[in-house]
């Protein structure tokens, strides 16, 4: 607990879903590797989720109803695609709510 590095990874495994649904909410669908890709670029590489994070958090999110896949043909390879479901997008609503509400409170400063 006493490294910068453990705080990010435990911020990242918080994070992971949300991002997912937030890049889901402007891609009709995306396999895993770009989704990858694309978190760790709207996150300006601060979040690059491995693979050991993002699956199961995919996994979870479908559980959950909240995401969805299928298996396609893209450039000749068979990949899994994922796409957010209506229920992944009020889900999205409302997690940009509840941090919408925690980031000011971060960015005062006011818990140092």
């Amino acid at each position: 607990m006493l490294e910068e590095k453990y705080w990010k990874n435990l911020i990242n495994q918080s994070l992971i879903r949300f991002f997912i649904l937030r890049v889901l909410k402007n891609i009709d669908q995306i396999h895993g590797y770009q989704l990858g890709k694309e978190i760790a670029s709207i996150t300006r590489d601060y979040c690059r989720p491995a693979e050991s994070t993002l699956y199961p958090a995919l996994i979870q999110l479908q559980k959950q109803g909240l995401v969805q896949s299928k298996t396609t043909k893209i450039n000749g390879r068979t990949r899994k695609v994922y796409r957010l479901t209506d229920k992944g997008r009020t889900a999205f609503r409302i997690a940009t709510k509840a941090w919408n509400e925690i980031l000011p409170i971060l960015q005062r400063g006011t818990l140092i």
